[in-house]
Formats: structure tokens, C-alpha cells, sequence
């Protein structure tokens, strides 16, 4: 049994380059498919089954929601790294301690967390101008999905330790296993007993629970490669320092990016609702579109931290160029296709034609440059593995939300259409997408020389 857990693990420190990356990237693809499955299945059969009100309602519940899960999916990034650095460090223990703490200080975060979203949910509804028309609706999927913060900061602080170990299986079964149970569950939830937006959240709050339980059955094994034990939980007070060393920036900055999303969300609340439900279907497209970038920034954290921890510098800057190539080719064909036939696409989330029109219009603006993205994920990814997590922060809130910001508001001076708000998102992943590539080279020059410093003393 300790060896079959033990496969699951990837050293990615040593050996080729290529096979490990692919065995490691394809289950986080897999899981990233499934873990959209919470949102995008809600969004399919609201678009199809009841109207876009209800699809305006369930895209600005989510675009808050995500600004509220942000902060803490940047910690559960540095507990990987942390725990990366010992994996590859081949110190046991500490990779142990790392999740302990980990574990113990979301939890809690992640009920004040809900609390406070419970609380406030109308309010910042309110101010975000949503639609009138769609303000209840909104304010009940916003509030049962808070139910859900909790079970979904846990697991994805699990999942992230079982990746930096090299394990990106496991989540994947799990997820796989959920995003069937949140498919049924939307199904009986608007087809059984019509619920509405109500049945739709609790299916996700139902989905989410039950990956939070089905990881904790997984990673307190005795035979797990890294063990939680609740009887013997440790925590330390250095550790969750480097953990938020990483963590803090990395989900300060998602947090940042989505509040720019939220102000984005101000300004197509102003278009109407119409505009407001071609932007939800259009976020559920992108959201398709941007699961390999996605999981390749993932594994770069993982491949970055583990060969920082054993000082294979050059190792990491081969592997961030391979994933960046094959991650871009991917984008490429994925983002040509929805191009080529957008109708038959966006039909999967809504038939509103007026809806499918206007989210077309979005698309053919976003979706030629969308690969930048990919730049943007590795080399933050890798950065962010070497423990430098301040210079992506910086570097994407400058481009990611500042620019954004401003360009937002000269483009809706000049001409308030759907285009121009659109076209603010190219523009930020070009700035952002070059000055990570700086840096990235900057840091690996730093560090090789270090590193031969430190051999001729």
C-alpha cells in the first residue's frame, strides 16, 4: 500500500524534463475541468432552463464570490511552495509542519470569512450596481455559496500540499468524482424540484462539501506520502510565516485582480442586463479556455519549488520555457476553435440570441491574445516556487489592476460599449505578460550566480 501511494509522487528534481511535467500537468488539467464544473454546469442549465436574469444574478454572485475566495487560494499557493522547498529539500518533517499549520489557520480564516460574506452580501451587491431586476436572486446564490468558502479553502490547501509532493492524481479523482455529483445535483435541484438560483447553489455547496471530505479521508492515510494527523496537528509560528511569505502577495494579488474584475463588473452593470448575462456566459467560456494555463502555472509552482529546494536553477528555467511553448500551442488551438464557431459554443451556456451576440462581440476581441496568458501564469509560477512572490504581485497589479483601471475608464469615457470594455484585457495581459518575462530572466541570472558563488567559497 506505501508503495502505491508512493507512485502517486513525482520528483521532478532530476531525469527528463518533458514525461514528469505531462504526467504531472494532465490530471491538473483534468481537475481544473472538473473543479469548472462547480460554476460552468450551474451556468448551463440556468441559461438553458430558466432566463438571464437568473444568468445575471448568477454572474455577479460569482464575480464577488471569487474576489472572497482569492485571498486564501494565494495562501494555499504558498503552503505548496513551502512544502515544494522541503520535498525537494527531502526534509520530511518540515513539509508536515507546513501542512499542519496550514490547515489549522484557514480553517478558521475561512469561517470569518464566510460570516462576513453572509453579513454584508447585500450591500456590496448594491454598490457593485447590479441590475435591480436581478438584486434577489443574487443575493440568495451569493449567500448559500458562501456555505461552501470553508470546505473549498480546505481542500484546496490539501491539494495544493499533495501537488508540491508531486501527487496531482488524487485531487483529480476527487474532483472528477464531485463535478458528477454537482451535475446531478443541479439537475434534481431545477428539473425535480425546481428550485431555482437557490437549488443551484446548494448543489455546488453539496459538490464542494464533498470534496472537503473525500481529501481529508485522503491525505490522514497512514500510507499517504504526506500524512494530516487531527490527533497530532502542529503548528509554528515561523512556518506559517514563510507560508504567508508566498501566500499573502500571491492572494493579495488574485484578491486585487478580481476586485478590478468587480469594478470591470460596475461598468457592464451599467450596460444593462443583457450586457451583464454576455458577460457571465462569456466568463464561463474563458473559464474553459484558461483551465490548461491554469494548471501549467500550477505545476510551475510545484516544479519551481521542489528543484529550488534541491538548487536546480537551470533546471527551472528549462521547465518554465517547455511549459510556457506547450501551454501557448494549447491556447492557440483551443482559443482558434471558439473563434471559428462562437454560436455553437456560447449556445452550451444560453440561447438567448441578443445574450449569444453580445458575448461573441467580447470574445472576437479577448480571445486572439489570450495566450499571453500563458507567460503570465508559468513565469509568475516559477517566480512565486523560488520564493519570490513579490515581484509578480507587484508586476500584475500594476498591469493586471491599475492599467486595467485606467484604461477602463478612458475607453467608457470615450465610447461606453461592450468592445471597449472588453478590449482593457488584451492590453493588461501584454504589459503584465512582458514584465514577468524580465523578471524571470533577472531572478535566474541572480540565482546562478549565487549559486556560483557559493561553490567556489
Amino acid at each position: 500500500m506505501v508503495k502505491r501511494e508512493q507512485k502517486r509522487t513525482i520528483d521532478m528534481t532530476s531525469g527528463p524534463l518533458l514525461k514528469p511535467l505531462l504526467f504531472f500537468i494532465l490530471p491538473l488539467i483534468g481537475s481544473g475541468i472538473f473543479q469548472q464544473l462547480y460554476n460552468t454546469v450551474d451556468f448551463i442549465f440556468i441559461g438553458n432552463l430558466l432566463n438571464k436574469t437568473s444568468a445575471a444574478a448568477v454572474g455577479a454572485g460569482s464575480t464577488l464570490t471569487f474576489c472572497f475566495i482569492g485571498l486564501f487560494s494565494g495562501i494555499a499557493a504558498g503552503t505548496t511552495v513551502v512544502i515544494a522547498n522541503a520535498f525537494g529539500a527531502k526534509d520530511r518533517n518540515r513539509a508536515v509542519i507546513a501542512l499542519d499549520t496550514s490547515v489549522i489557520f484557514c480553517f478558521f480564516a475561512g469561517i470569518i470569512l464566510t460570516v462576513l460574506g453572509i453579513i454584508f452580501a447585500p450591500a456590496v451587491l448594491a454598490m457593485l450596481n447590479t441590475p435591480e431586476t436581478a438584486m434577489a436572486e443574487a443575493v440568495v446564490y451569493f449567500r448559500v455559496y458562501m456555505l461552501s468558502i470553508p470546505a473549498m479553502i480546505f481542500y484546496n490547501t490539501c491539494s495544493g500540499a499533495m501537488r508540491a509532493t508531486g501527487d496531482a492524481k488524487t485531487p483529480f479523482h476527487i474532483l472528477a468524482l464531485c463535478g458528477f455529483v454537482n451535475v446531478a445535483a443541479d439537475a434534481f435541484f431545477l428539473m425535480v424540484i425546481p428550485l431555482g438560483v437557490f437549488g443551484v447553489a446548494v448543489a455546488t455547496v453539496i459538490a464542494q462539501c464533498l470534496s472537503a471530505v473525500l481529501i481529508f479521508i485522503a491525505i490522514t492515510k497512514k500510507s499517504a506520502p504526506l500524512r494530516l494527523d487531527p490527533r497530532h496537528l502542529g503548528f509554528n509560528a515561523k512556518i506559517l510565516k514563510k507560508v504567508l511569505y508566498v501566500g499573502l502577495p500571491t492572494g493579495l494579488q488574485t484578491m486585487l485582480i478580481t476586485v478590478s474584475n468587480v469594478m470591470v463588473q460596475y461598468y457592464i452593470n451599467g450596460l444593462g442586463e443583457t450586457a451583464v448575462a454576455a458577460f457571465a456566459t462569456y466568463y464561463r467560456v474563458e473559464n474553459l479556455l484558461y483551465l490548461p494555463i491554469l494548471a501549467f502555472g500550477q505545476a510551475a509552482v510545484a516544479f519551481a519549488g521542489q528543484n529550488d529546494g534541491a538548487g536546480q536553477i537551470r533546471r527551472i528555467f528549462k521547465g518554465a520555457n517547455i511549459m510556457t511553448l506547450l501551454c501557448g500551442g494549447i491556447t492557440v488551438i483551443v482559443a482558434g476553435f471558439i473563434l471559428l464557431f462562437p454560436d455553437i459554443v456560447l449556445r452550451w451556456f444560453i440561447r438567448d440570441d441578443s445574450v449569444i451576440a453580445a458575448a461573441t462581440v467580447i470574445a472576437s476581441v479577448a480571445f486572439p491574445f489570450y495566450w499571453l496568458n500563458a507567460f503570465i501564469e508559468i513565469y509568475a509560477g516559477s517566480l512565486r516556487g523560488m520564493n519570490r512572490a513579490l515581484s509578480p504581485m507587484f508586476i500584475i497589479i500594476l498591469n493586471i489592476c491599475a492599467m486595467r483601471l485606467f484604461l477602463l475608464a478612458l475607453f467608457t469615457h470615450v465610447n461606453y460599449v461592450l468592445s471597449a470594455i472588453a478590449a482593457v484585457y488584451p492590453l493588461s495581459w501584454a504589459g503584465a505578460s512582458l514584465f514577468l518575462i524580465l523578471a524571470f530572466i533577472l531572478v535566474i541570472k541572480k540565482e546562478l550566480r549565487l549559486h556560483a558563488q557559493r561553490e567556489s567559497a
